[in-house]
């Protein structure tokens, strides 16, 4: 995405009926960075729908608001440490994510924790103290790593503390509970100090959803689109992802668990190992020299997943194709709906980091 020259207005920026005094920075400024899938295409907003996405940047002053819209929650990080959550409405407005800091130059990272697979979330920029500025975060990375999956991938539901729940509560517990950032992926990531993009969407499978629900809209419906949420509101931009901006080192793959669960008629064993063979040759050539981790688990009540990926690796490899590499992982599955909780995806991030490690000669920033 191009960013055009930085725009800085002094002004009394009036959003949700509050007025914030202060340099508005908006959202096309050279200084944001933004990892994950994102439109640019309305140069003063930037929109973004996926699990994971984050925006950095480091800005000077004493107090920082952002300019959003659109219903999610973000981890708010300064200067590395936590600061709060900020839980985004439908309706344009000014949220505060930091102030009272001494003076001088802070680093920033806005961390999106939730799924949102019928709308989008919009930032328009940051509000800062009156003469204050953004630049680039200086903090640098040291890899780029993909996530593609379902509701394991996403982190559905893993703060939440048992499988059950009152029914009344499912839909608000779904959006409170579920964090992202808190998901294998996003711990791999910190592990390796690496970017990262999670591109999962709950209840989706590679030819079969959930319980066969939402025919058509199976996960590789959304997977090219920049917005994913398009595939459910015609309002939404189905811009295509022009995947030569971003090119993963490591790809790990956690999907057809959907395929194989719940009631049947449950995918077809041959369509579906060609599905999953022919995506990973896509990846491959999107993304040449790429290492792909293929991961399987015990669904229930089936025990088709696992001796599918591994037949599908086993192939890959024995034609010459050792990029291709398999992972399996148990989880006890005590979060909502019986999805992994927090102590699961921190055991997953464990031993497929540890696999990472071993396969990409990687170093650590996070101690094993």
């Amino acid at each position: 995405m191009k960013l055009l020259a930085q725009f800085v207005i002094l002004t009394m920026f009036v959003t949700g009926g509050s007025a914030v005094a202060g340099n508005f920075i908006s959202a096309d400024n050279p200084g944001f960075q933004y990892f994950g899938r994102c439109d640019g295409s309305n140069k003063k907003e930037v929109i973004f729908d996926w699990p994971g996405v984050y925006i950095t940047c480091a800005f000077d002053g004493t107090a920082c608001r952002s300019v959003m819209k659109g219903r999610n929650t973000f981890d708010v990080y300064v200067d590395g440490q936590y600061q709060c959550i900020v839980d985004v409405k439908a309706e344009k407005d000014t949220f505060l994510l930091v102030d009272k800091l001494k003076k001088g130059k802070h680093e920033l990272k806005i961390v999106k924790r939730t799924e949102s697979n019928g709308n989008a979330t919009s930032f328009y920029g940051l509000m800062l103290d009156n003469g204050a500025q953004i630049y680039r975060s200086v903090k640098k990375t040291s890899h780029r790593i993909e996530f593609i999956g379902d509701s394991y991938t996403a982190g559905f539901g893993n703060e939440y503390l048992s499988r059950d729940c009152p029914p009344e509560q499912a839909d608000s517990l779904m959006y409170s509970t579920t964090n992202t950032a808190k998901s294998f992926g996003a711990l791999i990531a910190a592990r390796f100090n690496a970017q990262y993009q999670i591109n999962a969407i709950s209840g989706k499978g590679l030819i079969r959803n959930f319980n066969g629900i939402d025919k058509g809209k199976e996960f590789l419906s959304c997977y090219e689109r920049t917005l994913q949420s398009s595939i459910n509101n015609t309002g939404i931009s189905s811009l295509p992802w022009d995947f030569s901006t971003w090119h993963p080192e490591v790809i790990v793959i956690c999907m057809g668990i959907n395929d194989f669960q719940a009631d049947p008629p449950y995918s077809d064993s041959v369509v579906f190992d060609s599905t999953y063979s022919n995506f990973v040759k896509f990846l491959q050539a999107k993304h040449p020299g790429v290492k792909i981790v293929c991961c399987a688990t015990q669904v229930w009540p089936t025990k088709a997943f696992i001796p599918r990926i591994r037949k599908i690796v086993e192939d890959f490899r024995g034609e010459g194709n050792n990029n291709v590499i398999y992972f399996e992982f148990e989880t006890e599955n005590t979060a909502l709906f019986g999805h992994p909780s927090i102590k699961d995806h921190e055991k997953i991030a464990f031993e497929l980091g540890t696999l990472i490690k071993s396969v990409t000669g990687w170093k650590e920033i996070i101690k094993e």
